[in-house]
């Protein structure tokens, strides 16, 4: 058996022997089998009944809960290899023989109810470098939560409502867990929905009510409470309603907060740099772990990720295809 082929004609594929594997496509591509790492909508499609879909059976069920049905997902596949990606629940990094590992997005520190992705030596990496620049290196969890803390007991003590916002698959459940102390807590039924699955699957969260903003009628309690929300402009209707009707306190969380300008862009009064992937070191760290003759790196800061590891004396280029910027994960609000 030859060596194993990666490409980006569609998505990423990868051919190995007589096989073809296609990687988080976001369209049908011809493939004899279509790995789905987690889901979040920007790695999802609608498959085709033909496709033989490779994913975590949890993977499939929050993907049916937001509109996606990917079938009856294999997990055991000759040659094929799943490993907990840390990035949400479910969520899979896949190493096919000992030719690729494609991390799909991924953590490396674990989190709440979240390990840290897990690796394996093979001879080509295709990884995700989202963060994969100097400046981008995260606090400790626990001082993060820590710092939030005193937030919102200061919010507190001034009767002043908190909304704590993230993705609403992901670091929603993140933001419920770190923060139940507090009362009332109420979520969006957004991110309730998720945090019932999650529930269903092991997860400790704590209940409380459900904010549905569709309701006209429905009215939240005066006085101080902590809102775990989905992500959304302090500028949105939503956000501006709840900060003109009950004075409420935005925070956003995101690895992204790491820049100046991000509170700004995303119009709240704080941020903090949560996040579900790696930073800039622990990339560096996966990449040593893995020890591959050869880096493909996708997302964010591709080509300046793949400059470094060269400097450092890896095989390394970006996928081209696979760019993203600062303003497409500010502006994406739905994963």
């Amino acid at each position: 058996m030859g060596g194993a082929s990666v490409t980006a004609n569609g998505g990423i594929q990868v051919e190995l022997g007589q096989k073809r594997y296609a990687l988080d496509p976001h369209s049908h591509v011809r493939a004899d089998y279509t790995f789905v790492s987690h889901a979040h909508i920007d790695h999802m499609h609608s498959p085709s009944k033909s496709e033989r879909i490779i994913a975590s059976p949890v993977t499939c069920e929050l993907a049916r809960a937001r509109g996606y049905e990917l079938g009856d997902p294999m997990e055991a596949v000759e040659g094929v290899e799943l490993l907990d990606s840390g990035h949400i629940l479910g969520s899979r990094a896949i190493r096919i023989e000992d030719e690729v590992y494609y991390t799909g997005d991924a953590s490396g520190r674990a989190r709440a109810f979240l390990g840290k992705c897990r690796t394996r030596q093979a001879r080509i990496l295709v990884m995700e470098t989202t963060y994969g620049s100097p400046e981008y290196v995260f606090p400790s969890t626990a001082k993060l939560v820590k710092d939030v803390n005193a937030l919102i007991a200061s919010a507190f003590d001034r009767g002043t409502p908190v909304v704590l916002m993230g993705y609403p698959l992901g670091k929603a459940q993140l933001l419920s867990y770190f923060f139940s102390s507090w009362e009332p807590i109420i979520y969006h039924e957004s991110v309730a929905a998720m945090n019932k699955i999650h529930v269903e699957h092991g997860v400790q969260l704590k209940p409380g009510p459900t904010y549905d903003p569709s309701k006209k009628h429905e009215r939240l309690p005066r006085g101080p409470w902590v809102m775990v929300s989905p992500m959304s402009s302090g500028r949105s209707r939503l956000m501006a309603h709840l900060k003109k009707e009950y004075g409420a306190v935005l925070v956003a969380f995101s690895g992204w907060a790491l820049g100046s300008g991000y509170r700004y862009t995303m119009g709240a009064d704080y941020s903090f740099p949560l996040s579900d992937h790696c930073d800039y070191q622990e990339l560096v760290k996966l990449v040593q772990a893995v020890s591959p003759e050869v880096v493909y790196t996708v997302h964010g800061f591709a080509a300046e990720f793949a400059q470094d590891l060269r400097r450092m004396g890896f095989s390394a280029r970006p996928l081209a295809a696979y760019q993203s910027s600062l303003s497409d994960y500010a502006e994406t609000r739905t994963r």
